[in-house]
This record gives C-alpha cells, sequence and structure tokens, in this order.
C-alpha cells in the first residue's frame, strides 16, 4: 500500500502541473477566472503531494520507478524516477514557490492579453523542473532539461510586443544551446564509458575511466550555460526583460537552480581536475557577479547579477566537495531571492500605476526612487527580511547557510580552501554592500522622480505571497538555534563547537560592511564606474571576439568558396565541355564516317550488281568490254 501511495503522490506532484498545461490550451480565452482557477488549484494539488511526500518519506530509502521507455537493437531505455533527500527537498522547494509565483501573477498579470499562454507556460515549466529532479535517467534528464530551456525562452519573450524581450529571449536561447552542446558530447561518452544512462547504475561504479575528465566538464558544460556560470552568464541579466513573477520562478529559484542540483547529482563522476575546473568557475563568476551588482541602476539587474553571484557561490562549494551546504544554500536562497524579486514586482507594479496620466520615467531605475518606506510598508518589510538573509544577517536563514559554507572550507585546510575562503569573505562583504544600497535608495531618504506621485501598495493576492517568502528567510526554516546550520537538511554534518569564533567574526564582518555601507551610500548613492556596470564588459568582449571570427571565418569561407570551389567546379565543367565537343567530333567523323562509308559502300556494291541484271544493253555491252579488257590485261602481263 505505501509503496502505491508513493507513486500516486509521485506522479500527481509532476502531472497536476502538466494537466494545467493542456486544460489551459484547450480553455477559450476569455474564460479568465476559469483559467486562473484552474491553473491555482492544480499547482495546489501538486505542492500538497509534494509536501506530503516530503513529510512521509525524509530519511526513507530511495524508491525507484521503473517504466519502460523504448528498445534500439538489444538495448532497453527506461524512464526511470527515483526519490532522495536531495530530490524530495527540491521538489517540495519547486512547487511551493510556483504556486506562490501562481499566486502573485493574478494579480501582477492582471489584464494581459495573453494571460492563457502565461498561465500555461508557468504550469509546463514546473512540469519540466520537476521532471529533472525527479528523474533517474540521463537521457530523460536531459529532455526536461531542453524543455526547461524551451519554457523560458517562451516566458522571457511573453511580452511580444517589446522587442528586447525577444532579443533577451533569443539570447537566452542560444547562450543556453551552447552549453548543451557539450552536455550532448558528455552524454555520448558517458555512454561509451557506463553502457547505460541511469544514474543510480552510473554514481554506483567506482572505476575511474581516462575520459572521465572529459565527459564530466562536457556536462558542467550544460551546468555553465543554465547556472549562469562565466563566461555565459551574460544571458541572465537581459533575461530580466521577463515578466518579473517569470524573473522571480525560473532566474531565481528554480531554472538556474537546475544546474547547481546537477552537480549535486552527478558530483560522483567528477575527478579531481574537473572539480579544480568547478570550483574556480564558481570562483570568477562569484566574484564577477557581486563587483556588478554593486554597479547597477537597474532594481531586478541588480537582484540578477546577485543571483550570478550567489549561484557562483553554491558552484565553488560543490567544486571544493561540501556538497550539502551548497544545497543548502540552494534552499535558502530560493526563498529570499524570490522574495526579492517579487518585492521589486510590487514597487515597480505601484509605481507604473502611479505614474498613469504623469511624466514617464523609469519605473525599475533606483535613481528615481526613495522613501518609499512609508508608502508601501509590506515591500518594505519583505525587502528587509529578504534582503538580510541575502546579506548574511544573523537570525536569517542565508546566514547559516553561508556559514556552513565557510566553516567547511575553513576544515580542509588547505592552499586552494584559503583561497576560496578570501574570496567567499570578500564575497559576502560586497553583497552586504549592494544589497545596503539598494534598499536604503529605494525606502529611505527622499523621494526623488517619484516625489509628488500618489503610490498605494498592490491587492493583498499580491502581498500575500511576498510576505510568506520573507517570513521564510527567517532562520528557523533552517535549524532551531540562529547561530547553528545544523537542523533537518544537514543533520550529518559536525558542528565543532571550538569553531564558535568563526561565527563570531563573521558577525563583527558583516557589522562592519554594513557601517561601511552607511557611509558610503548614504550620501553618495549613485557614483559608479563603467567597467563594474557592464560587468567587466564580457559580454561585449565575447561579441566581438565571436563576431569577428565569424566575419573573418565567413570572409574565408567566402574566398575559398570564390576562388577554389568555385573555380575548380568551373574548371571541371569547362573539361566536361571540351571532352563532349571532342568526342562529338570523334563520333562524327570517326564513328558516323566508317558507318556512313560502309553502308554507301554496300549501297554502290548493291548498284554495282543490280547493274549486272538491270535489262539495259548499254551496261551489258559496258561490262563485257570492261571485262574483257581486265581480261586482256591479266593475260599480257
Amino acid at each position: 500500500m505505501e509503496k502505491k501511495l508513493f507513486d500516486a503522490l509521485v506522479f500527481l506532484t509532476l502531472l497536476a502541473p502538466l494537466v494545467s498545461f493542456f486544460t489551459l490550451c484547450c480553455l477559450p480565452r476569455n474564460y479568465i477566472k476559469i483559467i486562473l482557477s484552474a491553473s491555482i488549484f492544480l499547482m495546489l494539488i501538486s505542492t500538497l503531494s509534494a509536501l506530503v511526500l516530503l513529510f512521509n518519506f525524509w530519511n526513507g530509502a530511495i524508491i525507484p520507478i521503473h517504466l519502460n521507455w523504448f528498445s534500439i537493437g538489444t538495448n532497453s531505455f527506461t524512464a526511470d524516477l527515483a526519490l532522495s533527500n536531495r530530490s524530495l527537498v527540491m521538489l517540495a522547494l519547486v512547487a511551493f514557490i510556483s504556486l506562490l509565483v501562481h499566486v502573485f501573477s493574478i494579480g501582477y498579470m492582471g489584464g494581459d492579453r495573453d494571460l492563457k499562454r502565461y498561465f500555461a507556460m508557468l504550469g509546463f515549466f514546473t512540469f519540466c523542473m520537476q521532471g529533472i529532479v525527479l528523474s533517474d535517467n540521463l537521457l530523460l534528464l536531459f529532455m526536461f532539461w531542453e524543455l526547461v530551456g524551451f519554457s523560458s525562452y517562451l516566458l522571457i519573450g511573453h511580452r511580444t510586443i517589446r522587442p528586447e524581450a525577444g532579443r533577451a529571449a533569443k539570447k537566452a536561447f542560444l547562450l543556453n544551446r551552447i552549453g548543451d552542446a557539450g552536455f550532448m558530447v558528455g552524454l555520448m561518452m558517458i555512454w561509451a564509458i557506463y553502457e547505460t544512462f541511469s544514474l543510480t547504475q552510473i554514481l554506483s561504479t567506482s572505476t575511474v575511466h581516462p575520459w572521465q575528465t572529459a565527459a564530466s566538464l562536457c556536462i558542467f558544460c550544460g551546468v555553465i550555460g543554465k547556472s549562469a556560470q562565466f563566461p555565459l552568464f551574460t544571458w541572465l541579466p537581459d533575461a530580466m526583460e521577463g515578466p518579473t513573477p517569470v524573473s522571480a520562478l525560473i532566474h531565481a529559484a528554480t531554472m538556474v537552480a537546475a544546474g547547481v542540483y546537477l552537480l549535486v547529482r552527478l558530483f560522483h563522476i567528477f575527478t579531481e581536475d574537473a572539480l579544480l575546473v568547478v570550483a574556480v568557475t564558481g570562483m570568477i563568476t562569484t566574484l564577477i557577479g557581486a563587483m556588478a551588482a554593486l554597479s547597477q541602476h537597474d532594481i531586478k539587474k541588480i537582484l540578477a547579477y546577485s543571483t550570478i553571484s550567489q549561484l557562483g557561490l553554491m558552484v565553488l562549494a560543490i567544486g571544493m566537495g561540501i556538497l550539502d551546504a551548497a544545497l543548502l544554500h540552494l534552499f535558502t536562497h530560493a526563498f529570499f531571492k524570490a522574495c526579492l524579486f517579487l518585492s521589486a514586482g510590487l514597487v515597480t507594479h505601484s509605481l507604473h500605476k502611479a505614474q498613469k496620466g504623469q511624466q514617464h520615467f523609469d519605473v525599475q531605475d533606483i535613481r528615481n526612487m526613495g522613501g518609499l518606506r512609508k508608502k508601501m510598508p509590506t515591500a518594505f518589510i519583505a525587502f528587509l527580511l529578504s534582503g538580510a538573509s541575502l546579506a548574511g544577517i544573523p537570525f536569517f536563514s542565508g546566514f547559516l547557510s553561508k556559514e556552513a559554507i565557510l566553516i567547511a572550507l575553513y576544515m580542509h585546510n588547505n592552499i586552494l580552501s584559503w583561497l576560496m575562503l578570501v574570496v567567499i569573505v570578500s564575497v559576502s562583504f560586497l553583497t552586504v554592500l549592494y544589497t545596503f544600497r539598494m534598499i536604503w535608495f529605494i525606502f529611505f531618504g527622499e523621494g526623488r522622480v517619484i516625489k509628488p506621485l500618489k503610490i498605494e501598495e498592490p491587492s493583498w493576492i499580491m502581498r500575500l505571497p511576498v510576505l510568506i517568502l520573507a517570513f521564510c528567510s527567517l532562520w528557523f526554516l533552517v535549524s532551531r538555534n540562529p547561530f547553528d546550520f545544523k537542523g533537518w537538511m544537514l543533520t550529518n554534518e559536525n558542528h565543532h563547537s571550538d569553531l564558535l569564533w568563526i561565527t563570531f567574526i563573521s558577525i563583527l564582518w558583516i557589522v562592519a560592511a554594513v557601517l561601511v555601507s552607511w557611509y558610503a551610500f548614504r550620501k553618495n548613492p549613485f557614483k559608479t564606474h563603467h567597467i563594474l556596470r557592464k560587468s567587466f564588459y564580457i559580454d561585449e568582449g565575447l561579441t566581438a571576439f565571436f563576431g569577428t571570427v565569424t566575419r573573418i571565418s565567413s570572409r574565408t569561407t567566402a574566398f575559398i568558396d570564390r576562388s577554389w570551389i568555385d573555380k575548380t567546379i568551373h574548371g571541371l565543367v569547362y573539361a566536361q565541355v571540351v571532352v563532349a565537343h571532342f568526342t562529338g567530333w570523334i563520333d562524327h567523323v570517326f564513328v558516323d564516317g566508317t558507318v556512313n562509308g560502309v553502308a554507301r559502300l554496300a549501297g554502290l556494291g548493291g548498284k554495282i550488281t543490280r547493274s549486272f541484271q538491270g535489262g539495259n544493253i548499254q551496261l551489258y555491252i559496258f561490262w563485257a568490254l570492261f571485262a574483257i579488257i581486265i581480261f586482256i590485261i591479266w593475260t599480257l602481263n
């Protein structure tokens, strides 16, 4: 009975969003209330099923589900599904945040002309993301991986009337395909090495293959694209052209987390050399993201670069072998970053409504804001709580997950871990700076461009999901003790009481960062450097490099085509024409001449022989005389 209940809950969690997608596709566009009700109801079912699975099967044995898929020759492929503690957490996380985003979108997307398509694609994206979490077959996982990319492309470009949205969607799609090309090569190498796509079988193999480093790095290419790591991270800030709820769901909590989750799942096939590449990539990404976030003016781009930085921190931790702490930070980050994005949605939504009939200005530019804490107390409280968690302030979940990574790195006690420790400490300082700067110039001080506007908070259907996420940014989501990260997720971690001094130093470091932020930004808000604002011109550099390579390649291939290929083809054609004319002349002169000559000779012989019996007396006399002459000549000789 337990197995049947487990299977039913798994399929209910997985398929309810897919049913939402098909249901909304079939409903007429003008049935708005039914569309909204159906999408929320089905996502609620999926969320409740995921939570029941989490509470009832936590710390249980992995229960696989085998479904026949297809066969090629003697090889049979099954669509395997399996749940472990890690996948249970991710499954509940994806479903819960997707539900809150659905609810928030009712208010935020009200009046949108493509509301049906928007909610349908939200459901489809959730289904694909849950498929990634549940898949125990690498080929099946890759299919869901690609479908996530496809659905995110449609969601980023949802506002079809905005050319910027279309360009951002295309850029996200193409850069993800670059990473996924490496993923596909990795799949081929995995099959060549293990002769199976089953994750359970692959991870149970202890033999190290000579090509395993190359295979794992190819898999990591897919992670670089999906989780916005250096150098393919430039699509994520541009993807902020999509609706804010989409940014909260895809680009903070779920899609970009898929790469980190895949790294955790496949960690045991990564060799030491491959893990070094992973750690260094994460280190570069987290530094660039933090420094770029410090110089942005667009509220959503600040959060986007913050996401890049936090994802780099998780990838760095995984590269150093700190799996559980990285997954814990992924868990806490999903809540506080989704809260920050939705809170930003509250602000921009209210400003957009308030500026109607007034002078137009950019509602996402923090240089136009200020003094909103009294006008929008809900957004202010949510920003304050989730921002404190992002900055790693004590009594918030982000503090505990970052402490888990710091202490694990300190316990490694080698040169590389010390380098990574310095990087993380620096990034944590920068995180406090850009978080303080963002909150200060949105909610404190005097209102600038927005001062004369009458600003009202949105409806409760938008504020309630934000408050729930802000509540989840507190420490008790992770542990009962606000200074001890050991809790229900990290029960196997050894928390050494003699390392409490690290926690104490971390607190002092955060306090120092807050004081520096206060001094730096309360009177000097907008002095930023263009190099940081453009994230070291990496996007422009890649565009210039690949553009130059493409132009040189196109010119070279065009020259080869014109000078070599075309001339070779033309020469062959001319040679064929010459040969054709020559063979035609031979055919006409020799072959036809010989045949015609034989025919004429035969005709002449026929005429001659016919003249012997033709009844013409003159010919008879001629031939008689001719014969006599010949005879006389012959006898005389």
